[in-house]
């Protein structure tokens, strides 16, 4: 008798699942030598699943880096908007301060980050992408702030000089200072993975596989040309008040390049910001085509897994009628006694 109750029990479970979820609750058993096509459809589930997952995370994170990188195109744009104030000596003061404050912004909106790490430091995720502009870099034991006042210091009093300087910071933000590397971009301004490998080949990108057949690059790093012309604008402008150049044609001079450096800049950052944004648009058109397939395989499971839902309830009422009277019969067989008899 507790065999046949077990064996009730089994089978009400089993039905009341296939009435619950529409699914065999033993498909294997049921469908036989089409098992491995069970088995290879629910394999193909698993895998679709995995990367609609995925390429969502991966999509918030391409979000991120475009709206960072939106944040840096406005405040640098506000920046080059007062610049054309600066042309004369009038404002130039509260230029530097704002140029300053938007080197800040640019740093620190660069630094976006998720639960993999930072987004804009390529493969060296684990690393913020650009030094804090006053702190000193430990492999270098340089500050951004320090090597640009280096580069900048000495006499600015005419169009040489200035000319000077302007190259010096080129070479800088440029990776070509070999006279004092410690002071280039890459060494001390910037901590992600350089632009060449040890072998003087390109660095591989921060890559994520979105399919079978498709990778995707994170088209934005913060060593990026954008990113330097960018920053070499804004340190000019903060680092040196151009109210103070009092021969006209080297203040014009020195504005112009620091306009020029920032209006590149923007240029690029656009570019980079409308690469994401393709790139969010592309990943978008990838996870719904992996939804439709998700629809597709779902139903090709139902046809080989399938259960009617209506035979399985109609059998869980029988199967749970036959329980009710094996608990019936077992419970009047207990209360039986050899007084019975007498």
């Amino acid at each position: 008798m507790r065999e046949t109750t077990s064996r009730l029990a089994d089978q009400i479970s089993d039905a009341s699942k296939e009435a619950t979820t529409g699914l065999k609750a033993q498909p294997l058993d049921a469908l036989g030598h089409k098992s491995a096509d069970a088995i290879a459809i629910r394999m193909q589930i698993v895998r679709n699943d995995g990367f609609i997952a995925s390429n969502a995370l991966l999509d918030r994170r391409f979000l991120a880096v475009e709206t960072s990188l939106g944040s840096i195109r406005e405040t640098a744009q506000d920046v080059l908007d007062q610049s054309f104030v600066a042309l004369t000596s009038a404002g130039s003061g509260s230029l530097s301060q704002v140029a300053r404050s938007a080197l800040d912004t640019l740093i620190e909106r660069s630094a976006v980050s998720d639960s993999s790490g930072f987004l804009m430091s390529g493969t060296r995720s684990d690393v913020s992408p650009l030094q804090v502009w006053t702190q000193i870099n430990p492999g270098t034991g340089l500050s951004p702030a320090g090597i640009v006042d280096d580069v900048l210091s000495g006499p600015m009093t005419s169009l040489t000089d200035v000319q000077s300087k302007i190259d010096a910071l080129k070479a800088v933000f440029s990776d070509t200072d070999t006279a004092n590397p410690s002071r280039n971009f890459e060494a001390s301004f910037y901590n992600g993975s350089p632009t060449l490998d040890a072998n003087g080949q390109p660095s591989a990108q921060l890559t994520a596989r979105v399919s079978t057949t498709e990778t995707m690059a994170q088209p934005a790093q913060a060593n990026a040309p954008a990113m330097r012309d960018l920053m070499r604008g804004l340190a000019m402008l903060s680092a040196v008040d151009s109210g103070q150049i009092t021969d006209p044609d080297a203040r014009d001079a020195w504005i112009t390049e620091a306009r020029n450096a920032i209006a590149s800049g923007l240029s690029g950052v656009t570019e980079l910001e409308t690469n994401t944004g393709l790139s969010r648009s592309r990943l978008a058109n990838t996870i719904a085509t992996q939804e439709s397939r998700g629809s597709l395989l779902a139903g090709e499971q139902l046809l080989l897994e399938g259960a009617d839902q209506y035979d399985a309830a109609t059998r869980l009422t029988q199967l749970q009628n036959q329980l009710e009277s094996s608990y019936a019969v077992t419970a009047r067989l207990s209360r039986l006694s050899f007084l019975n008899y007498l």
